[in-house]
């Protein structure tokens, strides 16, 4: 029978009589000792021997960490390759420290598999805020009151950037532990609910005259014609801000009137297609005939305008502000679908104005984009938008 969490649980640290080992499947097995200590291993045969690897020692490591580890295992035994010699790394060492377990990870992993998005993110946050902490130390010489204590003083800065972080930090130790470059790290004791406090699921939704008030805002501005066309456009749209960020001429056919955001810039890895409505064509063709490739230039003509300049611009936007309250960009997303929705428009036509795909059979079969219907309800937003911008005292 699997193992579960739950059961892992129920008898981790407790007096134990059952079977000194239960098996999960595919090699994986969790050994317990009669005072309930548990340590993973996974069991295959060699050259007609019986082998035994110790994974880890639970709950330091999690059984959805030691799962990935035995899948990884198993691929090699498949393959024909020996198990153990996963573990012959060059720069294995249960020494190492915490700035040399991120940079490891970075690496080795991060840079190499994931999206360019999570690792702006990663680096943001876990990266330039735990590189130089406990400087010297082995991680596996750090305790959990010292870990503690640690994000303790990181709460005091950020509350939830201090979640982030940890939780952050567990995803590059976890990575660490399953190919044994550390032997043990405490942190994978504490959980995220011990530490900060998570985001808040977002809830605002502005009114037309606070829409009104930004746009208003952003023209009054002094910021390049990139910066204030760029968020504009978002407060049409709808869309994320790097979709539009990152965009480059060729995702514009200004004949059939659609903007095709490629998988590189969707969060999700999709395509997605937006038609170029009214009132968004002639802003579309002003920032073509002003810029070259790149549609929302920084200072350097030929890169992306950068998040952290977008979010400082915002940002400044925001306090220069009265009687609108706190609000992000990412708001107008939640508005438009919020307003169209008032308005009658089908929920399966604001998903595609989202960018996201439909759930079940409609994602495998219904690939129609609906882009008529969503051209209807953009420019519906954009003409109530206008008439409060035009009316706004």
């Amino acid at each position: 029978m699997a193992l579960s969490d739950t059961k892992l649980r129920s008898l981790h640290g407790k007096p134990y009589t059952g079977s000194p080992e239960l098996s999960d499947g595919d090699g994986l097995g969790v050994r317990i000792s009669p005072l309930g200590a548990m340590a993973f291993q996974f069991r295959f045969r060699w050259d007609g021997k019986a082998q035994r690897i110790s994974l880890g020692k639970y709950p330091a490591m999690g059984l959805k960490d030691a799962r990935a580890l035995a899948g990884e295992l198993r691929l090699l035994y498949d393959k024909g390759i020996n198990p153990r010699t996963y573990f012959d790394m060059e720069h294995a060492s249960s020494d190492l420290t915490v700035k040399q377990c991120l940079a490891t990870w970075m690496d080795d992993y991060v840079r190499k598999q994931l999206r360019t998005n999570t690792i702006n993110l990663y680096e943001a946050i876990v990266v330039k805020h735990m590189t130089d902490a406990f400087k010297g130390r082995p991680v596996n010489s750090i305790s959990v009151k010292d870990w503690i204590s640690f994000f303790s003083a990181q709460e005091k800065a950020s509350q939830k950037r201090a979640r982030m972080m940890l939780i952050q930090a567990k995803s590059a130790f976890s990575w660490c532990l399953r190919r044994q470059l550390i032997d043990r790290c405490e942190i994978m004791r504490i959980e995220p609910k011990d530490v900060g406090q998570r985001s808040e699921t977002g809830e605002r939704v502005l009114t037309f005259n606070e829409l009104a008030q930004i746009w208003i805002a952003i023209e009054r501005s002094r910021a390049s014609p990139a910066n204030k066309l760029l968020h504009q456009l978002v407060m049409m749209w709808g869309c994320r801000l790097s979709e539009l960020r990152l965009a480059l001429r060729p995702e514009f056919d200004m004949k059939d009137l659609i903007w095709t955001v490629p998988k590189e810039h969707s969060k999700m890895g999709n395509i997605i297609r937006r038609p170029i409505f009214s009132q968004a064509e002639p802003i579309i063709e002003k920032l073509m005939n002003a810029y070259d490739n790149v549609m929302f230039p920084g200072h350097d003509l030929n890169e992306p305008l950068s998040i952290s300049a977008a979010n400082r611009y915002i940002g400044r936007i925001r306090d220069d502000m009265e009687g609108v309250g706190y609000w992000r960009a990412h708001d107008f997303r939640r508005t438009v679908v919020t307003r169209l929705s008032e308005e009658g428009v089908a929920p399966h036509v604001t998903e595609k104005m989202m960018g996201h795909d439909l759930a079940g059979v409609m994602a495998v079969y219904n690939k129609h984009d609906w882009l008529d219907e969503q051209r209807k309800g953009y420019e519906l937003f954009a003409d109530k938008l206008y008439w409060h911008i035009k009316n706004f005292k």
